[in-house]
């Protein structure tokens, strides 16, 4: 996407200055750095997607790849799927702490839309004012699921959030070598790209 490659240079300096400095006060013993979880937790296999809500190749997959996923092998109870966030800049660290602080239920629900969407809140037009409108979309997100203006700016501020998330970034990093979006961890393997279904079965059958 064209957004990663002329403006990335602005949002990854903002969203490094950030998160080199927080590191230090981040302690994951006192965190459950565990995503979105879906299906049984019984199920036999696991998969864990690290995943970037700016990234196209990551709403390819959420949109045309997770829906044949999910109806063949989590819904009949055959893979327990995990979504971890993998923030690549700031508009990212934007998306995820808006979609980690609506009620349980609308997760998926918001999820699946920001990636159905993604052209139309990931506001591109003007380099100098990306974070400022692409904020200005997603609280229209917010408000359409029930939260109030208020709230939305409230969350934007919460450093615990952010800490939270930037620190599923880093034990992605750390434990399991992830460089690129999405990536996915089946069965502590780790697949990097956007996987077609056909690959899915030929490594879960």
């Amino acid at each position: 996407m064209d957004f990663i490659r002329k403006f990335s240079k602005i949002l990854i300096i903002t969203l490094y200055s950030v998160l080199f400095s927080i590191l230090s006060e981040i302690t994951y013993a006192e965190r459950e750095l565990i995503g979105f979880e879906i299906g049984s937790s019984d199920a036999p296999i696991s998969i864990i997607e690290y995943r970037s809500l700016t990234c196209s190749h990551c709403a390819d997959f959420t949109n045309d790849v997770f829906p044949e996923l999910e109806k063949k092998y989590i819904e009949s109870g055959k893979v327990k799927f995990e979504l971890r966030p993998f923030v690549l800049n700031a508009v990212d660290l934007m998306a995820f702490k808006l979609l980690n602080s609506v009620d349980k239920k609308d997760f998926l629900s918001l999820d699946k839309l920001l990636f159905k969407d993604q052209d139309k809140w990931l506001v591109t037009s003007d380099p100098e004012k990306i974070l400022e409108n692409s904020k200005n979309a997603l609280k229209k997100y917010a408000l359409l699921f029930g939260m109030s203006e208020e709230r939305f700016n409230q969350i934007l501020n919460d450093k615990e959030l952010e800490e939270w998330i930037l620190s599923m970034r880093v034990e992605g990093s750390k434990n399991f070598k992830i460089q690129s979006t999405p990536s996915f961890i089946i069965d502590g393997k780790l697949y990097s790209g956007n996987m077609s279904f056909s690959k899915f079965e030929k490594v879960l059958n």
